[in-house]
């Protein structure tokens, strides 16, 4: 079975603090999910396990170009992606991709949601497509994600506590698209489970898991597109010559939105056919191989949506363009 646990070790760490372990004791740290639970033996040497990370920050900074670091601490970064992501460990944007420090500007949450009443997730977008001119937007789920199953399994009969009610508030809007998807694997899964009080996480290749971690990534290319950010980006184009278009004073280059999904059972990448770009631009084909399938009956619009009133681009860029792409603010 799929564990949520994974994601999260919140119930261990609050028994933790309320019985500290201390130097003499060798507990096991167990992390809880509703199907399984798996336990992390305690290293009998306080600290040592943070030797993993000492080591692999080693073998980092041994393999990395320092002129790379040097450049990127010097001029600021101008990521050419932005990567929104889920939480799991085993879905890191860097090792998918292999990707070198200035690559990608990420956002990860617990299933890779966009909400536009996040103001997380509206802060990075924003920063993103405003400020570092970024030219692809990506929303990549993933195969076997906990916070999908645990949105298809049984919430809990009994109270929560503030942790766990936490992740069952953030994992709502997933609920609804269960509840309200008419795609055949979902409809067949939601009437299998029709009613149940038990209802357990379900195995990573149930069609039915496997077709909402698509569709929630549908949505969320569907929620970017329709954002402000976006759909005022767009109509800024369309008013701005090509010449004057993305140099190191004003960002302001196509954006494109693509929905991708991993598999975390092979490490393989696919593209869910669903990428959103400018009125009228064509769209770059992401070079990886379509889910099957997957695009079909997609809630997503590849018209933009109507423009919201805008600055002219001469305001905009007197407020937004830097020349140096960093989170601090600068002098002009």
């Amino acid at each position: 079975m799929v564990a949520f646990g994974f994601l999260f070790a919140l119930a261990a760490a609050s028994s933790t603090l309320a019985h500290p372990i201390h130097h003499h004791q060798d507990r096991d740290l167990r992390i809880v999910g509703s199907s399984m639970s798996t336990v992390w033996k305690r290293q009998a040497v306080p600290g040592s396990e943070f030797s993993v990370l000492v080591d692999g920050n080693k073998a980092f900074k041994d393999s990395t170009d320092s002129a790379l670091l040097k450049k990127l601490a010097d001029e600021g970064q101008a990521p050419p992606f932005m990567f929104i992501g889920c939480s799991d460990s085993r879905v890191s944007e860097g090792t998918v991709f292999q990707a070198k420090p200035g690559t990608l500007f990420t956002e990860r949450n617990i299933a890779n949601q966009f909400q536009p009443t996040d103001p997380n997730a509206q802060a990075v977008l924003s920063y993103a497509v405003a400020e570092l001119g970024v030219q692809h937007v990506i929303v990549m789920g993933h195969y076997g994600c906990g916070g999908i199953a645990a949105a298809i399994a049984s919430p809990p009969a009994s109270s929560v506590d503030a942790a766990n009610g936490a992740v069952q508030a953030w994992i709502e809007p997933i609920r609804e698209q269960l509840r309200t998807s008419t795609r055949t694997e979902i409809v067949e899964l939601r009437e299998k489970i029709k009613g149940r009080t038990d209802v357990e996480e379900p195995e990573i290749s149930d069609p039915g898991f496997r077709a909402l971690v698509e569709e929630n990534v549908k949505a969320g290319v569907s929620r970017i597109a329709a954002n402000s950010v976006i759909v005022n980006h767009y109509a800024t184009l369309a008013g701005v010559k090509a010449s004057e278009r993305r140099d190191d004073h004003a960002p302001l280059g196509d954006v494109f939105i693509h929905g991708w999904v991993y598999d975390i059972e092979n490490g393989e990448v696919r593209d869910l056919g669903i990428s959103v770009g400018p009125p009228g631009k064509a769209i770059p084909a992401p070079p990886f191989a379509a889910v099957a399938k997957a695009a079909e009956k997609t809630t997503v619009s590849h018209e933009a949506p109507k423009a919201e009133p805008v600055q002219s681009v001469e305001a905009r860029c007197q407020e937004q363009c830097k020349t140096k792409r960093s989170f601090l603010p600068r002098d002009h």
